[in-house]
């Protein structure tokens, strides 16, 4: 193994630890390849249309996702053919229930500052391509998922959060023009009759628009439920926990949605507190609340010592954090706020 290098240029041997820890890293990403299950230059077939796989972008707990070239015989081939195909594996029913509802959601908005969905197909039976577990044992996958979408070079915004050099803050109009994005996108999952909740958003989810637009779009609608949910028994409120346990991220999860009532009253407000908490992760750099229960329920929000936003930010963080979903405001409400926040600071 190379020594590891020090601070100032200087290098130490490796450790029997570091070693092993290394070897570790290797054989999980080894596997982690044979499980993504597309390699390079591979070609995908969905319907009639055939895409190159260039690399893959990222991955979820069930999903990975690849950038893409159209290869479609026929077509002649520009930077407009990239797209990222996301693939969703399906080991048990409720899963295809989810993989289904995200294709729905796609369909069911019409705005600018949502992703769009350019194809999709469900594969089952000889279609599908099992691949070995760390175990060494095929695993047993029920249905495939393709999402065709739109590739945007930009990143997400947890990108943008995570290239901050030390010290420094996004400006504050940057913040508040994603912001803008991100409360239209909501706004049109919350409009649909009967309102629909994005349930997932944090920064991570946002991606960034590279070009004359420079939009920033909410992706990943894997979550995306009815907003409005009336509990009438202990169960359904036990079913509605456990659900948002393993959809909705921690850190961004609204304080109703940790432990629900038997006779809560849930609606499209959780998306409102989970952007309240994007805002501060990008002006921060990290969420206001550690993903503990005990923490989102208090409710406690510690600014900065040295906070360069000043008291009109830091009020509209505190209007929109209310752990009390009755008495926080709605997104059309909060997005007034932020675009005269914004219409201040760009006139000033």
């Amino acid at each position: 193994m190379p020594p590891r290098r020090l601070s100032g240029g200087s290098y130490r041997a490796t450790t029997v630890g570091e070693k092993i820890q290394d070897i570790m890293d290797a054989i999980v990403a080894f596997f982690q390849s044979l499980m993504a299950g597309f390699a390079k230059s591979e070609v995908i077939r969905i319907k009639q249309r055939r895409f190159t796989v260039l690399r893959q972008l990222g991955e979820g707990g069930f999903s990975y996702v690849f950038l893409v070239k159209e290869t479609t015989p026929g077509i002649h081939p520009t930077a407009a053919d990239l797209y990222a195909i996301k693939r969703i594996r399906v080991q048990l029913p409720e899963q295809e229930q989810r993989l289904r509802q995200e294709i729905s959601a796609h369909g069911a908005v019409n705005s600018n500052h949502v992703l769009k969905l350019v194809d999709s197909v469900i594969l089952r039976g000889a279609d599908l391509r099992t691949r070995p577990s760390a175990s060494g044992m095929d695993l047993p996958v029920l249905a495939e998922g393709l999402l065709v979408l739109p590739y945007y070079g930009g990143g997400t915004v947890q990108d943008l959060i995570d290239s901050i050099p030390p010290g420094d803050s996004l400006e504050l109009k940057r913040i508040l023009e994603i912001g803008v994005d991100v409360a239209k996108g909501l706004i049109a999952f919350h409009k649909k009759n009967p309102p629909l909740a994005f349930r997932d958003l944090k920064p991570a989810n946002v991606l960034l628009q590279i070009g004359e637009l420079n939009h920033a779009i909410l992706m990943d609608l894997g979550s995306v439920a009815p907003a409005r949910i009336k509990l009438t028994s202990r169960r359904d409120a036990v079913a509605l926990q456990e659900l948002c346990a393993e959809t909705v991220t921690a850190p961004f999860r609204a304080p109703e949605l940790f432990d629900p009532s038997s006779d809560a009253v849930i609606d499209e407000r959780s998306d409102v507190w989970a952007f309240g908490c994007t805002l501060w992760a990008m002006a921060y750099q990290t969420p206001p609340f550690d993903g503990s229960m005990t923490a989102a329920v208090g409710g406690q929000l510690i600014f900065p010592s040295r906070e360069p936003y000043g008291p009109a930010f830091r009020a509209l963080l505190k209007d929109i954090l209310v752990t009390d979903i009755r008495q926080r405001l709605f997104m059309d409400q909060v997005l007034i706020r932020v675009e005269n926040l914004l219409g201040s600071i760009s006139s000033a």
